[in-house]
């Protein structure tokens, strides 16, 4: 892993573009019909991320649902100007479980129109809405490879969530290869923490709200040990103080809303700590990537 020369760890960066009404825990109770008569307030959240990260002369990935690239083309835009990446997470963050592939494609191929046509940039990056790219979905690895993306980063490599997760897949950046035989897609899954026998999620989102900010620390300093890039991940949303709150069952109100007063001022001490680029600046520099391949195991709910 490069460092800088006062010996900070860099540390790819992103961010999930949704609005809080998008995501998964809200699925059940607010219809997509209703997202356009809802308050959007991503925009200010972004603006703010990207104050911050000009303070610290860092750089990262925006994965950009198309819904709302469409809605907030100028926000896009100064994304785009600050020297940050543009990707794709997908159009209606639409779980991959929940599309068939040529629906995907479609979904797929409608956001990345959106978001090249705002940018007047390829998109060459994709992540999956609440990372549903697992044993059940692989066959959404062809699809990106077809449509011309050359990383994902929707690979959890841990065990234990309902929603995600595939504990045979590497920690480290790995390969997908088309059904075909070539070509292929890099994987750079988010990051993890090794204790013992145990993997723990540290990369970002609820675990950072959650669970002290050391533990992603160690999970860096342990990657940096073993050569590996810390992916880390955030949501414009986990920072938006004042945001009205959903009404969500307990469970789900809980795991959607700790940490909230907490996450501003933690984003600003890691990124005095660490050097944050995009994920595709890693991949120039990592030209070519290691060859190193991984295949899910056979699904057996299938």
């Amino acid at each position: 892993m490069t460092s800088s020369q006062n010996n900070r760890p860099t540390c790819l960066l992103s961010f999930d573009v949704e609005e809080m009404f998008q995501i998964e825990a809200a699925r059940p109770y607010i219809s997509p019909r209703l997202w356009d008569e809802s308050e959007w307030r991503v925009g200010q959240a972004v603006e703010w991320i990207l104050e911050e990260l000009a303070k610290h002369d860092a750089h990262a990935t925006f994965f950009l649902l198309g819904w709302v690239a469409e809605r907030n083309r100028a926000v896009v835009r100064r994304i785009v100007e600050a020297g940050h990446e543009a990707a794709c997470h997908g159009h209606a963050h639409e779980r991959l479980h929940e599309l068939s592939p040529e629906s995907f494609r479609a979904d797929l191929r409608r956001a990345k129109e959106i978001i090249e046509d705002i940018t007047g940039q390829p998109v060459v990056g994709y992540r999956a809405p609440t990372f549903s790219l697992t044993r059940q979905t692989q066959w959404a690895v062809d699809v990106l490879i077809e449509e011309g993306f050359k990383y994902d980063s929707s690979v959890q490599p841990v065990r234990g969530h309902p929603q995600y997760g595939e504990p045979t897949a590497p920690v480290a950046p790995f390969q997908f290869t088309h059904s075909s035989g070539a070509p292929s897609l890099t994987e750079l899954p988010p990051l993890t923490w090794k204790i013992g026998s145990l993997r723990l999620p540290v990369a970002g989102g609820g675990y950072f709200r959650a669970l002290p900010l050391s533990f992603m620390r160690a999970g860096i300093r342990q990657a940096g040990r073993q050569d590996r890039p810390p992916v880390l991940y955030f949501h414009p949303w986990e920072f938006d103080v004042n945001q009205p709150r959903l009404p969500l069952p307990a469970l789900a109100y809980w795991r959607t809303y700790i940490g909230l007063n907490r996450t501003r001022n933690r984003l600003t001490r890691l990124l005095k700590k660490i050097n944050g680029i995009p994920l595709n600046h890693w991949l120039t520099q990592h030209d070519p990537i290691p060859a190193s391949t991984f295949t899910f195991p056979a699904n057996r709910a299938a």
